[in-house]
């Protein structure tokens, strides 16, 4: 089929991987966050850092696991839609940042050509 790539939206992007990165500090490093400057969320997210680290290490990495499954469903629709190896690439990559609206995109592609 050759190359086919599209992109997500935008707030996909901006949300999903921030809100990954924020959580995962949140969860390792609490002390590096400004967590002090952000009012009663700020002091909401302390306790939640103080009181359930294990439930967000957790969560955390559950979601990385899931989004690397994401990711690898990814490359298995691309080799049925017999997608060049760049546009596989972009597509896991994708997947694995934004997660289920990018496989969404992908299964979307798959139906149609199928």
């Amino acid at each position: 089929m050759g190359r086919v790539f599209r992109s997500t939206n935008i707030f996909y992007w901006l949300t999903f991987p921030t809100t990954l990165i924020f959580i995962f500090f949140l969860a390792h490093f609490p002390h590096v966050l400004p967590l002090n400057q952000l009012g009663s969320f700020g002091s909401y997210l302390s306790n939640l850092a103080a009181n359930y680290q294990m439930f967000l290490i957790v969560g955390i990495w559950a979601t990385i696991i899931a989004h690397v499954y994401e990711a690898f469903i990814a490359r298995r629709i691309c080799r049925k839609l017999r997608l060049d190896q760049q546009s596989t690439v972009l597509w896991m990559i994708q997947t694995f940042l934004v997660g289920f609206p990018s496989l969404l995109l992908l299964r979307g592609y798959l139906k149609h050509h199928s």
